[in-house]
């Protein structure tokens, strides 16, 4: 048996169909996806394809034949096609990464000299083969030696860099503003925005990220990388038709970037694919975590092949310590999570409020904005030793031990210790409050690195203030455990565990952030002290009631995603559910009437009754694929606008049609002959045959059903509309963003938010309570001295 001409028409037939609908889709812009629907498509697809590998290729005796091989040889290369585009999607997210570092590292040195060797070498590269450091290279070529005028040039090239990348953000790519994980965690769970991970996205983000780190506006590349990662991923997988026509395939390869775009960010691959487990996904099947596990395998790879930054390492503050910790430095550790979680709660809290006033009064000046943001962070940031450098070179001296090299700038110099803490205590709370008014600016902006250099600061000041103690009484109490051989007090690992709580505090992140921390140090030692800080910073989140900063994000943009906190107690669906419904009759409407419908309304959907006095429900059609129906008939079909509309089967068309097999009863899941046919013979002078596209099995509820188990239907199943009925009788329908509506008028009980008077006074509270463990640790220490 041989595939004949007309079964092979049919299919190409069936195909362009099936594309059509596709490009239409396309342009439903903020706009959910249904998974049901795309399941039940690509399952047809599964279905067109074995069957066409089951054709027989071989002779009529059985014997093998050119075409029995190729078919083998294509089913091979099927199967490796998902492992082909990830391996390129990682590479191309490691060389990415790499340029960005490069440019990055060139343009923050050309803000305080240049190279007289080469002008496209940044410091480092300069004076790489000069033992002295920085100012004292003979190559490298200060501005100039008058303070003030190299601190007006640090200024200039700050808001030049800034004014540059703004401009082209609003004038190219408005999506490549911002960090982007918020809206890639709506993407991922089935929402539609068009160009957020396109070729002009990707290519202005690259360009103006290395631009706005270089400007030192407090922001991170970290969070735009996982961004700039993802629209790698959904270019790459848009190359493949197996991708492109699938949204669930293609979610699975934009997971899987953001996987590596953490990894390459942090030197750290299985941090990445914990982000994207706990942080991007709400539903993580096990193949898409290999997938994940690989991408970011081979862009740390290609990052690492690249080596950036000639040293070896993948990120400029990644640290090796040689020393363990003490069990009486775990109250210190207390007080970083302490901070940490204080941390989370003031920005999450006070940026919220800078959204808010930069939307209503900023929203048109955002190239404004961001160059007085760059200008007055430049200007006020060159007096202080710790924020005129870059923020990850900042952790990367912050982090050393002090033995070894770690002696940067006097940072372990007794006689300066004092003046050192309060620089960094100076520097801790400048950035906090920069970090609220800059993240969110209409430019690529991430918080990772500025909450970890907040914490840094801090926790480096805490651990400059142990040390001292220690070396003011290293016979007494507690210090009397200490080696006096060996350095007793690492404050290098004080900014490393600060750095950790503040990412914790503001992103609510836990095990990823362990795991990340790890891979920075690859010191065992230090997993528990990580750990518990981590649980501390938690702790005072949760009482806090603090969420993290990206779902703070979503729930301010207002897009349709639930969390797990989005449900209410002791509510049934019939009081979210809307009544007012637009809806077709089964039969008595002509192509006029549904013309007027789909004119003067704009829902994506619409119920099927039987009539308008039983309402017993039929199916649901999607708006799609009615627009579709109506505009083929209309070239293919001798129609008119007088011509009835049959939404169900008839007994002819019983025996016309058999579609027993299929799971939902529309035409985006039949068979290829089936579906060739309805598009030749459905639209006739008589009657419009529209049945065939009718989901005649749409997921229904009872309306007592409680919402909560509504919800979970919705973040399990991913429908785009769940309709209300009643022994058979249409009473509603609920859609995500009537829930999200509901839940946002009526607020749970148990949910905490805090007005800000009320958060200012709890964080009063905490820090005093911070201050008050340290005071009596003090005190503590004293009374053993006495002793």
């Amino acid at each position: 048996m041989t595939r004949t001409g007309a079964q092979y028409g049919r299919q190409l037939v069936n195909r362009d169909y099936e594309e059509e609908i596709e490009q239409i889709r396309r342009y439903e812009d903020f706009t959910t996806i249904d998974w049901i629907q795309d399941s039940i498509v690509e399952r047809n697809r599964r279905i067109r394809n074995a069957k066409a590998a089951k054709v027989a290729y071989r002779g009529p005796s059985g014997e093998i034949t050119p075409t029995w091989v190729w078919a083998q040889l294509w089913r091979f290369l099927r199967a490796g096609e998902p492992w082909l585009v990830i391996s390129l999607v990682g590479i191309f997210i490691g060389m990415n990464a790499a340029l960005i570092s490069i440019i990055t590292e060139w343009l923050s040195d050309i803000k305080m000299g240049y190279c007289m060797d080469g002008w496209w070498l940044n410091s480092q590269f300069c004076c790489l083969e000069v033992e002295s450091d920085g100012e004292f290279c003979p190559s490298w070529h200060l501005w100039s030696t008058a303070t003030l005028v190299r601190w007006l040039i640090y200024v200039i090239f700050a808001a030049i860099f800034s004014f540059v990348a703004a401009h082209l953000v609003r004038s190219m790519a408005k999506y490549a503003a911002g960090s982007g994980i918020s809206e890639i965690k709506c993407i991922l769970t089935g929402f539609i925005m068009q160009g957020f991970l396109g070729y002009a996205t990707f290519f202005i983000k690259s360009l103006t990220l290395p631009l706005v780190i270089a400007s030192g506006l407090s922001v991170g590349k970290e969070g735009p990388s996982v961004h700039v990662a993802c629209c790698i991923g959904a270019i790459v997988a848009s190359w493949f038709q197996r991708f492109s026509r699938s949204q669930g395939k293609m979610r699975e390869i934009i997971t899987a970037a953001s996987a590596a775009g953490v990894a390459v960010a942090f030197g750290s691959p299985i941090g990445g694919v914990l982000f994207s487990i706990e942080e991007m996904s709400q539903m993580f099947r096990i193949k898409t975590m290999w997938r994940s596990f690989v991408c970011a395998l081979v862009a740390t790879f290609t990052l690492s092949v690249m080596n950036p930054f000639r040293t070896g390492k993948l990120v400029l503050f990644q640290v090796t310590y040689n020393r363990d910790w003490h069990f009486f430095e775990i109250i210190f550790f207390i007080i970083l999570g302490i901070f940490g979680g204080l941390y989370g709660a003031f920005v999450v809290k006070f940026n919220m409020q800078v959204a808010a006033f930069r939307r209503k009064h900023l929203a048109n000046h955002g190239v404004a904005e961001a160059v007085i943001l760059a200008t007055l962070t430049a200007a006020i940031g060159y007096f202080n030793r710790f924020m005129r450098i870059d923020m990850t070179e900042m952790m990367s001296i912050l982090f050393r031990e002090c033995e070894g090299g770690g002696d940067h700038d006097n940072l372990c110099q007794m006689a300066v210790q004092w003046p050192m803490a309060n620089s960094l205590l100076l520097a801790t709370f400048i950035r906090m409050g920069l970090v609220v008014i800059s993240y969110g600016a209409k430019v690529p902006a991430g918080i990772f690195v500025p909450s970890m250099a907040v914490g840094a600061t801090f926790g480096r000041m805490v651990g400059i203030m142990v040390k001292a103690m220690y070396r003011a009484y290293p016979h007494s109490g507690i210090f009397s455990i200490c080696d006096p051989n060996v350095p007793c007090i690492t404050p290098g690992t004080y900014a490393f565990l600060g750095a950790a709580a503040a990412l914790s505090g503001v992103m609510r992140i836990t095990v990823t952030v362990v795991v990340i921390m790890f891979e920075l140090t690859g010191a065992l030692t230090y997993i528990l002290p990580t750990m518990i800080v981590i649980l501390v910073t938690k702790a005072v989140g949760d009482f806090l009631g603090t969420r993290g900063i990206a779902d703070e994000a979503i729930r301010f943009n207002g897009y349709p995603i639930l969390e797990n906190e989005d449900h209410g107690f002791n509510v049934s669906v019939s009081e979210v559910m809307k009544k007012d419904l637009d809806i077709l009759f089964a039969s008595g409407m002509i192509v006029s009437d549904i013309e007027e419908l789909l004119a003067s309304t704009n829902v994506k959907g619409f119920p099927i009754v039987t009539s308008e006095s039983s309402q017993t429900l039929v199916g649901y059609m999607g708006r799609t694929e009615l627009r579709y129906v109506l505009d083929k008939a209309q070239n293919v079909g001798d129609i008119s606008p007088s011509t009835p509309c049959a939404f169900t089967r008839g007994a002819s068309d019983q025996e016309d049609f058999v579609l027993s097999d299929m799971t939902s009863g529309s035409a985006l899941g039949v068979e290829e002959d089936v579906a060739t046919e309805l598009i030749e013979t459905s639209a006739t002078i008589d009657v419009l045959k529209l049945w065939p596209w009718v989901n005649q099995t749409p997921l229904t509820v009872s309306p007592q059903l409680p919402l909560e188990i509504v919800t979970q239907l919705f973040k399990r199943m991913g429908p785009r509309v769940i309709l209300v009925e009643e022994h058979g009788s249409l009473k509603g329908l609920v859609t995500v963003k009537d829930v999200l509506r509901f839940n946002a008028v009526e607020q749970p009980v148990g949910d905490l938010h805090w007005n800000t008077g009320e958060l200012e006074a709890i964080l009063d509270v905490m820090w005093n309570w911070a201050v008050g463990i340290a005071d009596t640790s003090i005190n503590w220490y004293r009374r053993l001295i006495r002793r």
